[in-house]
């Protein structure tokens, strides 16, 4: 293979591109607007490629991950994690099937099959729902191109067993096109820099297929069928995930000025289905324990419908003009068994457990008062529903009845947001103000059997209300450009998850919260060759009610990044530097983890090169954690007792690892 490898490496040398090399350090990403972020993820990567959404965000500025094994970390956006960020896939809610969320939004996204990554900082946005932070993973081509390239395939290899392979082509006319993405990756276990073994080995596949109908240049009906599977073995739980299937199907309908006054109509259906199944005995050794003495399998499933109409509306007053309506339904259901041998679980029935719906109305506009200046505003307001079809809590061993069974809810939500933006030259200054008021998610009223300070369920937490104090600074020149972004927020009925003690559940209680900080980007080209940027991030948050630090929040962290080119090569490295986090509350948290320890700082260093071979061809390698360090994050998951393997305090992170990319573009 290696002999092959050389030889097209050798033969495409001769069709060598002169234009200007992809840039390859990620300490940033490219601003689309004054809040907005956006990320190519088919562009060379510093550190190892991603291979899911969670492991490609932790790179940008003021992201976190939750690392619980391999694969399918939870993102954390400026200490905000679970439905505090809003994570959509071409426009679709992406939601997991594990109440212990084994399975988050990202994991189910590999980015590469995507065009951009759109990044929306604090509620400055009411397309999308309420959140203190979007992501946005789109396809956007829409139209046929016969002059670009039919597509990409890549290859990843590295340290640990890890080996992927993506494919990304389209085929197409006037009428109309073909598009298809897939990918595997797999990995083993891997080591942390004391050169022990965590259990985080992985496999992962998926799908996706579009079909799109172009009659003309102003209208398209896509049709994307989607189709997911993987397993992924976790150090910081009792059990392992031996099943992530993914079913989604999607049909949009785009028209641009159907009539005079309409300057486009976006309307789009979807359906999804997630099927779980979570044990002890798969992908590790089983062992007895006094929870769970047999082998035991816990096997949840939702499934999903939902559809947004978006209308622009062609006006001489507004720069730009958005209404819409959104809805989503989720259904969930699982099924247990303690005793696999002896009462499999694929006998059992599914019980339902949740139904939660939810239906949106929102208008966003912009407005030009000055050449220099740009006034943005939008409303939202949300009717959600849910019911609690719970019989009883707990185990199947020692179940209790459910005091909130069947039950309902009916909330009206106020979500709206106002920003101003001034430029002159090469300076632009924003400020926004921003109101979000989020539905508790399955997580927190169903998922984990959680309880409330006056009742067995937590069926009935209240709304958590976000108001927010966004501003910004963005200086571009052609050899400087500066980003700087800041936030505060307080919030109301903060949704704080505690630890259950003595085997109790987990308390959900409603606080007053606050938090502050910001981002800071600068990139400095002092020649042609040298490329030299760095970012900051820094989070701090309080818990108003209790007079202590709010739980799960990210460090300090620092990034430094340097590239050279030299003809058609790139060498680049990235120094990251994280700070300690003494600012603790050991047994608070969200639904992804809790605080149960103070942290130390650490830094790590990557050094990668990238080479464009030819027009086709270019192949990046590289080494991260150069020096082998032995950390963890801050927010990693407590290590877990895992037969076979030695426990850990926390779940650290890859030892030296080396890797390689081959791309190749049709």
């Amino acid at each position: 293979m290696l002999t092959t490898l050389s030889l097209m490496l050798l033969l495409s040398q001769q069709d060598v591109d002169q234009t200007e090399l992809e840039r390859i350090v990620v300490t940033g990403a490219r601003p689309l607007s004054s809040t907005e972020l956006v990320k190519d993820p088919k562009a060379p990567q510093q550190p190892l490629p991603a291979h899911d959404g969670g492991d490609y965000l932790k790179a940008i500025p003021g992201f976190s991950l939750i690392r619980k094994g391999g694969t399918s970390g939870d993102p954390v956006f400026r200490g905000a994690a679970g439905s505090r960020l809003t994570i959509n896939s071409d426009d679709q809610m992406v939601l997991g099937g594990c109440s212990g969320r084994m399975d988050p939004p990202t994991a189910y996204i590999n980015p590469q099959n995507y065009d951009q990554i759109r990044i929306i900082k604090g509620p400055q946005t009411v397309l999308y729902g309420p959140a203190a932070g979007t992501v946005l993973f789109e396809r956007t081509s829409y139209q046929f191109e016969p002059n670009q390239s039919p597509g990409q395939v890549s290859v990843v290899g590295g340290s640990w067993g890890r080996l992927e392979g993506t494919a990304d082509y389209t085929a197409g006319n006037d009428n109309g096109f073909w598009r298809l993405n897939a990918s595997y990756s797999e990995a083993d276990n891997y080591e942390d820099g004391a050169g022990v073994e965590v259990n985080s080995a992985y496999q992962r596949w998926g799908v996706d297929t579009q079909v799109g109908w172009t009659p003309d240049d102003d209208t398209v009906v896509l049709l994307t069928l989607g189709q997911s599977g993987a397993e992924a073995a976790y150090a910081d739980r009792a059990m392992d995930g031996a099943l992530f299937d993914r079913t989604s199907a999607s049909l949009r309908w785009r028209e641009s000025y159907p009539v005079s006054w309409l300057a486009e109509l976006d309307t789009q259906v979807y359906f999804g289905y997630v099927d779980h199944v979570m044990d002890n005995y798969s992908l590790r050794t089983f062992t007895p324990t006094m929870a769970m003495p047999n082998p035991s399998v816990k096997n949840p499933d939702r499934y999903t419908r939902g559809g947004r109409m978006v209308a622009t509306i062609d006006s001489d007053f507004w720069s730009k003009l958005q209404l819409g309506i959104d809805h989503q339904y989720h259904s969930h259901r699982e099924r247990m068994t303690m005793n696999q041998p002896v009462k499999p679980y694929e006998e059992r029935s599914r019980l339902a457990d949740a139904v939660i719906e939810q239906t949106g109305l929102f208008a966003e506009a912009s407005f030009a008062p000055t050449v220099r200046s740009k006034l943005f505003g939008g409303v939202r307001l949300d009717n959600w529903k849910a019911q609690d079809q719970r019989q009883f809590l707990g185990m199947m061993h020692a179940p209790r009845p459910n005091p909130t069974m069947d039950e309902r809810r009916d909330d009206d939500l106020i979500s709206a947001f106002v920003r101003y933006e001034y430029t002159v030259d090469a300076h632009q200054w924003y400020a926004g103000i921003g109101r979000a008021e989020r539905f508790p998610d399955f997580w927190e009223l169903i998922g984990n059997q959680n309880m409330s300070t006056t009742s067995a369920s937590s069926f009935h937490t209240s709304s958590e209300l976000t108001h927010q104090l966004d501003v910004g600074y963005h200086y571009r020149q052609s050899e400087v450009e500066w980003i700087l972004s800041g936030f505060y927020n307080r919030v109301d009925d903060f949704i704080l998850i505690e630890n259950g003690m003595m085997m109790n559940p987990d308390l959900v209680r409603a606080i007053n919260a606050e938090s502050w900080g910001g981002e800071a980007m600068i990139t400095y080209r002092p020649s042609a060759s040298w490329l030299l940027d760095a970012s900051f991030a820094y989070t701090h948050g309080s818990n108003l009610t209790d007079e202590r630090p709010l739980a799960q929040q990210p460090p300090l962290e620092l990034k430094l990044g340097a590239e050279y080119k030299y003809h058609d090569w790139t060498f680049a490295g990235l120094w990251r530097v994280v700070d300690n986090q003494h600012r603790v509350a050991i047994g608070q948290g969200n639904i992804v983890g809790n605080d149960f320890k103070e942290t130390a700082g650490f830094g790590t260093l990557a050094l990668n090169a990238h080479w464009r071979i030819s027009n086709s061809w270019r192949i990046s390698f590289g080494v991260d954690n150069v020096l082998d360090k032995l950390y963890a994050e801050h927010l990693s998951t407590a290590g877990a007792m895992v037969a076979g393997f030695e426990q850990t305090t926390q779940v650290n992170e890859p030892g030296r690892t080396f890797w390689f990319k081959l791309d190749y573009h049709l």
